[in-house]
């Protein structure tokens, strides 16, 4: 086998660390705002590397998230410049979770660490309607068996057979009035969702920390999601240049093209060039996202 010579290796080994590029994790739930009971997504986004990571460690989530949580993975996938792996997960309890980072195994023993979050677990809203209690999912309870309660069978028996009587002898009586039905309010919009997430932001005001990384990425993530729900295209797998060539065959607003083209593209130099735009822009990229959703 020829030798390296040493001036080569010295070489190699005195190369910028600018010529690397950077590995960068982030990881950007869907909402920040959670009922408890629900589930909720969440992404992991990986850039600087070329194959996929090997999987994302919960461990530094396990008091708050344990493995029965974590209901569901994607695979790795490919979208512009990053992997991105998807989750689902539940939260059971209504609080607000300081996250710590999670850490990202990569190949050859490396890793990479996300940012933290902040996520806000509400208690679920109360309702006469029934049908609400189908939001709540995934909540699993071992089957008991008709004699282990006996005694309330019993007695709830005896309450149907005297409502059952009463009943009876009140509609010989009079003709019962109808019974009101609430109806439940309807789900809010894409734009409404997007409007709020935005309001969100807007008050946490990420940039002011430093966080442009994290403000960016979430920014994109609203504006993506908003274009996937509303005008039905996969605007979160896409990158910006196939999110504005599918637009056309959509009922999007023509004039907003170079709106949403620019906010795009400057979340991009953030997120994968490292290319900060002027402080004054900021702020700015919250109303042309408004803009953009309608609001």
């Amino acid at each position: 086998m020829a030798k390296i010579p040493m001036c080569l290796l010295f070489g190699l080994l005195a190369l910028p660390a600018g010529l690397v590029a950077q590995t960068r994790a982030s990881a950007v739930p869907d909402r920040e705002r959670v009922e408890a009971g629900d589930t909720f997504a969440l992404r992991v986004l990986v850039s600087g590397v070329r194959v996929a990571p090997l999987r994302v460690n919960f461990a530094a989530w396990q008091n708050f998230f344990p493995a029965d949580n974590i209901l569901a993975r994607s695979e790795w996938s490919r979208s512009g410049a990053q992997w991105v792996q998807q989750f689902t997960l539940i939260a059971l309890d209504s609080a607000t979770l300081d996250l710590p980072p999670l850490t990202v195994n990569l190949h050859l023993g490396d890793t990479v660490r996300t940012n933290p979050l902040q996520l806000r677990i509400s208690a679920p809203r109360a309702s006469s309607d029934l049908s609400d209690m189908d939001d709540i999912r995934d909540i699993r309870r071992e089957p008991a068996a008709w004699y282990d309660h006996w005694a309330v069978f019993a007695g709830s028996s005896f309450v149907l057979l005297l409502a059952a009587w009463y009943l009876y002898r009140k509609r010989r009586r009079a003709k019962p009035a109808p019974v009101a039905i609430a109806l439940a309010p309807p789900p809010p919009s894409a734009r409404e969702l997007a409007l709020e997430k935005l309001q969100v932001l807007e008050k946490e005001k990420p940039w002011q920390k430093g966080r442009l990384l994290e403000y960016y990425s979430a920014l994109s993530l609203i504006v993506r999601a908003y274009l996937e729900h509303r005008y039905d295209i996969p605007a979160l797998e896409s990158t910006t240049g196939e999110i504005s060539a599918m637009l056309p065959g959509t009922d999007f607003p023509e004039a907003l093209r170079p709106v949403l083209d620019f906010l795009l593209q400057q979340a991009d130099l953030v997120k994968y060039a490292e290319t900060a735009p002027s402080r004054d822009f900021h702020e700015q990229a919250l109303e042309k996202a408004r803009q953009v959703i309608g609001g």
